[in-house]
């Protein structure tokens, strides 16, 4: 009978000397592996503040659209608008101008009411500071001041501000604003 030579030898003789990932090796590539999905954390955190911002500027730049509409469709009695929405009493409802016949001192005041403490039943709608819940825009204001007297040409300035929150800390809040200064009527 015949033997046949066996070559494995060499071949083991390789596997001996071949070790494998060091340990040493395995924890640098776990530390590189949880630093980058750390600062991928840290980036998601950032991207969601700055949606929140861009959400409530959005939310600021509707309200002034939409008291700047109002103001224009009523610009006979614009020096009616002039408020400061810390000063509203959401607590007592103006007359109901979409069922009354109103003046239209009495038109401004319903305007006012609705953006400022929010729509009919659902108070959420629009509203810088509604009975229930929060409003649109954390800790939210809106201003409107008559830029010479009585508004007579018609030039107005909107403040409408809020606070946002600081980047992982709810605790602490900046404040922001956006001011826009027009020409309602001719």
């Amino acid at each position: 009978m015949k033997t046949i030579p066996n070559n494995n030898d060499a071949f083991t003789l390789n596997l001996r000397h071949q070790s494998g990932y060091s340990l040493i090796e395995i924890l640098i590539a776990a530390f590189l592996l949880s630093f980058s999905i750390l600062g991928i954390a840290g980036l998601q955190v950032i991207g969601m503040k700055g949606t929140h911002q861009s959400l409530m500027k959005q939310q600021a730049v509707g309200i002034v659209q939409n008291i700047t509409e109002r103001m224009r469709a009523n610009s006979a009695s614009l020096s009616s608008y002039e408020f400061d929405s810390n000063n509203i009493n959401c607590s007592s409802a103006p007359v109901d101008c979409t069922a009354n016949e109103c003046t239209l001192a009495q038109i401004a005041t319903f305007d006012i009411n609705n953006i400022v403490c929010g729509y009919g039943n659902n108070p959420s709608t629009a509203a810088i500071k509604p009975t229930s819940g929060p409003g649109v825009l954390l800790d939210g204001a809106l201003k409107v001041k008559c830029v010479n007297v009585k508004c007579a040409k018609g030039d107005v300035k909107i403040t409408v501000s809020w606070k946002e929150r600081a980047l992982g800390k709810d605790e602490t809040a900046q404040a922001d604003s956006l001011v826009l200064t027009t020409r309602v009527s001719q």
